[in-house]
């Protein structure tokens, strides 16, 4: 191995090693820092008590949050609801005094033009319009439900505000019952992060008003929020944690109540993630999933347990945000197992992956760049083996006649073909494989950068030359896409080239191009891209193998 390639491979080893580190993911790429669910801290916000601590962001300073405001009020089929909206510089919330909070809006608010995770959040109606979660008929999400029949969803609840130092926002909803018993939801906004904070309190109830269980409901799904909703329904799932298994409804209907340690239930679309938190473990859940007029309505529910307290209080983290690997990962409620990587064995490749794009991207500030550079580097790793697998195809070559003249010879005795033909390729020191390693190593990359490109949220939006979107299909000409097409003309360039080395390959010279085009023809921009660039170095790289060689054999 030359100096070269023993270069390449560690400038690829640091990269990755880099691109892993803390210092990477909170100084290079800004990734939010949450730390929210570390410790309990106690927060001043009157009668109630123990809440997550929240840390702000790192990634720009914080900026002094408003007062909360009291909307007006609006007129329901079911009365008066008093609107409450709390905001920071990441999300902008809306909760009705029915039901005692429930969400009826969610937005994420655009990011500054130098924020890198500004693209996350455009939509192609409006950009300057933060993107709306929720959907329009959407009721009763975050509602409170007990086994002994109460709805609290449909009760009216009264409200206070506080607003406390450090810009944490808090506002309580209170309902008081005929029997003496009163419950309480307290919500909690902090700055910088997606999420809110909630917490329960049950004080004097009886064991025929809740029962064993008490459930916090997610009725409404999620918002389609790409230009074609197929993308969402592709993804469009329910999803619980209970112990170190996923329970997944994705399909109408219902998975039934599961009983089970529940770390969390959650509704994700393809970009993006609704997920219920406690701080204490749940004690079950109900996913469903409901279709009408071809619209998907999924629900999900979290079954706490009730101790029968004269008192008792739960406390959850409320999340809705971006399918942003580090940002779930920093939950470290295994949230991040909610991201689709494929196949196992795959999975190392794509987060990988998603690290060296984000270092590439945190120096050229542009994904198709990134994804070019990423595509050289992977072709000088390969390089090595690459140039071993055609001197193995030249010395099959020049064993061919040999070969032909063993398949003549023993043409009536497939044994022992097999065993004469294997002798001769250990006497030339020929490995018949040879020529397949190069392909079959950089199978995994291409697996990964298929999941990686169609699913993770730092393509979506990402521009590059006159591609608008390398998650998606290019559109470069209207609805034709053009960066397969040209993909599978440097393959025909590539087979012909090898081809010519080897004539019993010339009939494979138009088949693959023309199949894998067909294949990757909307697979998203950036991995055509990266396809193609690979492809152009493997034809350049194929030249120079066959110039050098023409050069020895003239010599």
């Amino acid at each position: 191995m030359d100096k070269n390639t023993i270069f390449a491979f560690v400038l690829i080893g640091v990269i990755l090693l880099l691109s892993t580190s803390r210092w990477y993911r909170e100084k290079i790429v800004g990734v939010k820092p949450v730390p929210a669910d570390t410790t309990v801290a106690d927060i001043d916000i009157g009668d109630s008590t123990q809440a997550f601590k929240a840390e702000p962001r790192e990634d720009k300073p914080i900026q002094p949050t408003p007062v909360v405001q009291l909307d007006e009020v609006v007129a329901t089929d079911r009365g008066s609801d008093k609107v409450v909206t709390m905001k920071n510089d990441c999300i902008l919330v809306r909760l009705s005094s029915r039901g005692g909070g429930t969400l009826i809006s969610w937005k994420l608010i655009a990011k500054d033009v130098d924020d890198t995770t500004e693209y996350q959040y455009k939509t192609r109606i409006d950009e300057n319009e933060p993107i709306e979660m929720i959907p329009d008929d959407a009721h009763d999400n975050l509602a409170i439900t007990t086994d002994h029949g109460y709805d609290f969803g449909r009760m009216q609840f009264e409200v206070t505000l506080n607003s406390k130092k450090d810009s944490i926002q808090t506002v309580r909803f209170t309902r008081d019952l005929e029997t003496g018993a009163r419950l309480e939801k307290i919500y909690i906004l902090t700055p910088g992060v997606y999420h809110l904070i909630l917490q329960t309190k049950f004080v004097g109830f009886q064991w025929e008003q809740i029962g064993e269980k008490y459930r916090l409901e997610w009725n409404s799904g999620l918002r389609y929020t790409e230009p074609n909703p197929k993308d969402d329904l592709m993804y469009y799932e329910a999803i619980a944690l209970q112990g170190d298994d996923l329970v997944k409804q994705k399909k109408r209907g219902s998975t039934g109540f599961q009983e089970g340690n529940t770390h969390w239930v959650s509704v994700r679309t393809k970009y993006f993630i609704m997920a219920i938190i406690p701080e204490e473990t749940g004690i079950g859940t109900e996913l469903r999933v409901e279709e009408d007029n071809h619209r998907k309505t999924i629900q999900a529910d979290l079954a706490m347990p009730w101790k029968g307290l004269q008192e008792e209080t739960h406390s959850y983290q409320i999340f809705l945000g971006p399918m942003d690997y580090q940002l779930l990962k920093s939950y470290k409620t295994d949230l991040a197992k909610s991201m689709s990587w494929g196949w196992k064995l795959i999975k190392p490749f794509s987060i990988g992956a998603l690290y060296a794009l984000q270092f590439l991207y945190s120096i050229l500030h542009n994904y198709g760049w990134a994804i070019i550079v990423f595509a050289i580097l992977i072709k000088i790793v390969l390089y090595p083996l690459t140039r071993h697998s055609y001197k193995s195809m030249r010395e099959m070559q020049s064993l061919q006649p040999k070969m032909s003249a063993i398949r003549e010879k023993y043409k009536d005795n497939p044994q022992k073909m097999n065993e004469e033909t294997m002798k001769l390729y250990k006497s030339h020191g020929v490995n018949p494989m040879g020529g397949c390693l190069p392909m079959l190593l950089q199978m995994p990359v291409l697996f990964a950068l298929f999941n990686l490109f169609r699913s993770t949220i730092m393509l979506r939006h990402a521009e590059f030359l006159m591609i608008k979107d390398l998650s998606a299909p290019d559109h470069l000409l209207g609805s034709i896409n053009v960066l397969p097409v040209i993909m599978g003309l440097a393959m025909i360039v590539q087979q012909k080239l090898s081809s010519a080395q080897n004539t019993q390959q010339k009939a494979m010279t138009y088949f693959m191009p023309i199949f894998l085009t067909f294949i990757f023809y909307k697979f998203s921009s950036g991995l055509n891209l990266y396809y193609l660039i690979f492809n152009i170095f493997t034809i350049a790289q194929e030249i120079i193998v066959r110039r050098g060689k023409t050069e020895t054999a003239s010599v």
